[in-house]
């Protein structure tokens, strides 16, 4: 049936349009040509695109380092507990994100008689930061980017946020507080895709960095696809998701309360319950139309749900377990008991950008203080990789050394031996000669 917030389906109803990857295209064809303007022009086509997209066109693009000491400063002083939010969510993603790190080790191995081998990992020297500051000025999102950027080892962590006002210090001063607080080195007051430009190419004051990080609006998001393989990015976000898992023990106002708040962000949110309790899912409806009294025709929540929202009644676990792995939601919640089944689930589940097993364990959590990334593969891109880490800012590079003499060096003539016979068998006679010349067969 179809209620004014969510479709209540079974899942035998279930189309292949529900898991089909939700592209959103409208009014990007002019991307590129900004793009190759800002690389042509530099701080001149910045400009010109804020005087176009932004709210304000400040003169000086760089926010000095003692705007943002000033706005820490001030937010500790009017809004401490806001302060101490923000601490904290920095403190645990650093400590994960450092984890995270110890996991790319070095190595040296022989792999036979004089075959050295040898791998290292080294953080790009400078990154970059995209924060987005629309309706919704996403100061978490400096913690989530910087934290793993720091613990990676980056030399220098730039970020472009949008301008809000035309006088000093032209950004969102929460944004700029948290820059301060997370040990961002140097920020600018870009919006759009002119800030993935400027970083991607540099411009007479923006330096061009080897990784641009960050969610932001479909320009956003089309900016970087363009930039990439001229600098690394993290993904390429969609619209954000979040498909509850529930059973009868399931708390049906917290459910409600989890899928408003991914409504919240955007009109194409996409909230998806998944149980086997027809009652839960009546309550949980129930739930939804009553957070969403007070809010207007046109709340992006309520867009949400009225055209993404849905409820799909499984007759068994196991089959939630497969509508969840084919759906790779970027969010991905258990709300069930302890018990030997949940651990079941959790163990068959493979494809999400993060998982919360547990009543207690509320996705909001993961977006702000927990030290999880917020930053997750949308659009069914949890099928083949994850979220922002340490990894997205480190590079790994191999060496080999050969060594010469007796038995030392006898992996090493077998070796090039074999590369010989393969570089004929290609065709490929300069890649024989450099192998056969140091046999001394050619």
């Amino acid at each position: 049936m179809k209620n004014s917030s969510l479709s209540v389906i079974t899942a035998d109803k279930l189309d292949d349009s529900f898991f089909s990857v939700r592209r959103l295209s409208d009014g990007l064809d002019e991307i590129p040509r900004i793009l190759e303007s800002v690389r042509a022009g530099g701080d001149r086509s910045v400009r010109e695109a804020a005087a176009r997209f932004d709210r304000a066109n400040p003169g000086q693009l760089e926010v000095g380092a003692c705007h943002l000491e000033a706005a820490a400063a001030k937010m500790k002083r009017e809004n401490s507990a806001l302060y101490a939010a923000i601490c904290r969510s920095r403190d645990l993603a650093l400590a994960f994100a450092a984890r995270q790190r110890e996991c790319f080790t070095d190595f040296t191995v022989e792999l036979d008689a004089g075959l050295v081998t040898g791998q290292r990992t080294l953080a790009v020297e400078r990154a970059g930061i995209y924060v987005p500051a629309g309706r919704f000025p996403l100061l978490s999102t400096v913690i989530m980017c910087a934290s793993p950027a720091r613990a990676a080892g980056v030399d220098e962590i730039i970020m472009c946020t949008p301008p809000v006002s035309a006088e000093a210090p032209w950004a969102d001063e929460r944004i700029l507080a948290a820059a301060w607080l997370c040990g961002v080195n140097r920020v600018f007051a870009i919006g759009g895709s002119q800030a993935i430009g400027a970083m991607a190419y540099g411009t007479e004051t923006v330096p061009r960095v080897q990784v641009i990080v960050g969610p932001g609006n479909r320009f956003v998001t089309a900016a970087k696809k363009y930039v990439y393989g001229e600098v690394g990015i993290d993904m390429l976000a969609g619209p954000s998701e979040v498909l509850i898992i529930a059973d009868e023990s399931a708390h049906p106002a917290w459910v409600a309360a989890d899928l408003y708040a991914q409504a919240e962000h955007d009109p194409d949110a996409q909230a998806v319950l998944v149980t086997t309790s027809a009652d839960l899912a009546a309550r949980v409806v129930a739930e939804v139309e009553r957070l969403l009294a007070p809010l207007g025709e046109n709340a992006p929540a309520r867009q949400s749900f009225r055209n993404h929202g849905t409820v799909i009644l499984v007759s068994s676990l196991d089959e939630a377990v497969a509508i969840a792995n084919r759906k790779c939601p970027e969010h991905l919640e258990l709300a069930m008991n302890p018990s030997a089944e949940r651990d079941r689930m959790e163990a068959a589940l493979r494809n999400f950008g993060s998982l919360f097993v547990g009543h207690r364990s509320a996705e909001v959590l993961g977006d702000y203080s927990a030290g999880l990334n917020h930053t997750l593969p949308t659009a069914g891109s949890a099928s083949f990789t994850g979220g922002l880490s340490v990894r997205h800012f480190l590079k790994t590079v191999t060496t080999l050394r050969a060594d010469d003499g007796g038995t030392r060096g006898a992996g090493v003539i077998a070796s090039l031996e074999a590369a010989a016979v393969l570089a004929e068998a290609e065709g490929l006679s300069g890649h024989a000669l450099a192998a056969n010349i140091r046999l001394g067969s050619a």
